[in-house]
């Protein structure tokens, strides 16, 4: 874990243009900060209005998702001016930051490095802290960071432990993530008609990890967005899962007593499993027995 500086957008973009008076304020209805459009313009040597130079933003932040729901680029916000408060566009972190992201001034650039530089690190290491954060975000740094780790541990392991015995097997037998997504699939497939994709494309969430406090929109409690597919199982699919992957085991330990097989006989096993659960709904549907 690293410990970096890293300067907020706006005291960048003062860096950036420190010959150009920039206005900046703090949204009460938004909870952020924001700076006048027409003074960025001004600084990054835009010609055309105000009104064009957002643009792009516009069209940005119509079609753009974050967690929080629609991403926050820009907006209106009363803005002191010689004649007294203004409504006026603003631009939010977001949209400042998209901007800087596409010039090519020299304090830009040497921003934009610093951004990278911090995803780098962030990708092999797992998480570095800001050594520019006030005191107090510092002291609750550790706490916050210690339990979000202890909750995608224990998500992670519940996850696998589901499919522990599935998972080793596709290892031991040379194959990848990829060759045990396909197993899942196959599973899936086999017990709900549909794939890992499918289950959360159609299926409310009703488990995972959950807001600490409120963000974005989003209620302190309410579930997080997940990508996990058993997130979106029922209880009883979730035992009926439980009894597919123990089945699929099963099969393969009579299968392959020495524990040695290949991702044929794996996948085989997988397969075998669909078809049969496949032949029992077809088989229930024709008796009207609901699966």
């Amino acid at each position: 874990m690293s410990a970096i500086h890293f300067p907020s957008i706006f005291r960048a973009v003062q860096e950036i243009f420190p010959d150009t008076v920039l206005r900046t304020g703090f949204s009460t209805e938004h909870k952020t900060a924001f700076i006048a459009a027409a003074d960025l313009r001004q600084g990054l040597g835009y010609k055309a209005t105000t009104q064009r130079f957002v643009d792009g933003l516009r069209e940005a932040q119509g079609r753009g998702t974050t967690q929080g729901g629609t991403p926050l680029y820009l907006g209106e916000e009363l803005v002191p001016t010689a004649g007294g408060p203004q409504r006026m566009t603003v631009l939010y972190k977001r949209g400042v930051f998209h901007l800087l992201m596409r010039s090519d001034l020299p304090k830009a650039a040497e921003y934009r490095d610093k951004v990278f530089d911090l995803v780098e690190q962030v990708e092999r290491e797992g998480f570095v802290v800001n050594a520019s954060a006030p005191v107090e975000q510092l002291q609750t740094m550790k706490v916050r960071a210690q339990e979000t780790i202890d909750e995608l541990l224990e998500a992670r392991l519940q996850e696998r432990k589901d499919y522990r015995t599935i998972i080793r097997a596709v290892r031991d037998a040379g194959g990848y993530d990829r060759d045990f997504a396909d197993v899942q699939n196959m599973i899936y497939l086999g017990l709900f008609g549909m794939t890992a994709q499918t289950v959360r494309e159609r299926q409310p969430q009703v488990s995972g990890e959950r807001y600490k406090r409120d963000f974005r929109g989003k209620k302190a409690g309410e579930l997080r967005p997940s990508k996990s597919a058993k997130d979106f199982l029922t209880k009883e699919q979730l035992k009926t899962l439980d009894d597919g992957v123990l089945y699929i085991t099963s099969l393969l330990a009579l299968r392959h007593s020495d524990g040695l097989m290949t991702l044929d006989d794996i996948k085989g096993a997988a397969l075998d499993f669909g078809a049969e659960m496949r032949t029992q709904r077809a088989r229930r549907a024709g008796q009207g027995v609901t699966a």
